[in-house]
């Protein structure tokens, strides 16, 4: 991972039935679970959960490699923002720019990476933003 390495993934389409499966297994809130629900909040509809946007932007990230290669652990999370609700059947896309580099002070063989990440909904808005701080080996970088 070198600063400035930069990706914008292939659009997903994330379904009804999907939202309501993660909602079951890890944010059991009813306008999560029902579109009925759901109506009734401010929302006006079924959305997934903030901690799904960010699962999808890690999918999407790891799927097309870019967050994989010579990666060893992810250290941190900062500065999430959950901007827009993911909605059923919408188009997103994760983009990943590094916006820094650098040598660990423990162990310089390996490289402490900041990746400004988010996941978007095409011709819309920001779905959730962070910086991911991810911990990569230096043989990735030959």
């Amino acid at each position: 991972m070198r600063a400035g390495d930069y990706l914008k993934t292939e659009a997903l389409v994330i379904s009804s039935d999907e939202i309501m499966a993660f909602a079951k297994l890890w944010d059991p809130q009813p306008f999560h679970l029902s579109d009925e629900v759901a109506k009734q909040t401010p929302f006006g509809g079924l959305v997934g959960s903030g901690l799904q946007s960010l699962c999808v932007m890690v999918k999407l990230g790891v799927e097309a490699g870019f967050l994989t290669k010579g990666a060893i652990a992810g250290l941190a999370i900062e500065n999430l923002r959950f901007r827009s609700p993911l909605k059923p059947l919408a188009r997103v896309y994760a983009e990943f720019l590094a916006k820094s580099a650098r040598p660990s002070s423990k162990n310089p063989s390996r490289i402490i990476a900041t990746i400004a990440a988010g996941l978007y909904e095409e011709n819309g808005p920001a779905i959730v933003t962070a910086d991911l701080v991810n911990l990569y080996s230096n043989a990735a970088e030959m």
